[in-house]
């Protein structure tokens, strides 16, 4: 279980019902026990918010989320993977660097996520633009 100022602190999960959204932000460096508690964290927000609508999308604030090591890097698309599965919707992922957009783009393939360098690119293309 990790400590309110530990793991919990690099990642948070908001849903906006207006928009039909879960907003994730993560910071910070990982540990595969960080991966471990987001996963859990991840699929109890994705289960919660499927509850009201199965058709949400999925906002991702990586911006402060440096490039990680590969064996977290490499569980990262499992995650998404599955909480992709739980909605019909699209998500995106906002990245701080080239370097970030480089590496999440080598990991993440699946067909409704896509990586973008700012916010305003990625709600445009979560809105269908």
């Amino acid at each position: 279980m990790p400590d309110a100022g530990g793991d919990r602190a690099r990642f948070r999960f908001d849903y906006d019902p207006r928009r039909n959204r879960i907003l994730v932000h993560i910071r910070d460096f990982w540990t595969m026990e960080t991966v471990r508690a987001f996963a859990a964290a991840a699929g109890a927000k994705a289960q919660e918010v499927r509850a009201i609508r199965d058709d949400y999308d999925v906002l991702i604030d990586s911006r402060d989320f440096p490039v990680q090591a590969n064996d977290v890097a490499d569980l990262l698309p499992s995650i998404a993977e599955a909480g992709l599965t739980l909605t019909s919707g699209r998500a995106a992922s906002v990245v701080g660097s080239h370097l970030n957009k480089l590496q999440a783009e080598r990991t993440q393939t699946h067909p409704r996520m896509r990586i973008f360098m700012t916010v305003e690119e990625a709600e445009a293309w979560l809105s269908g633009e």
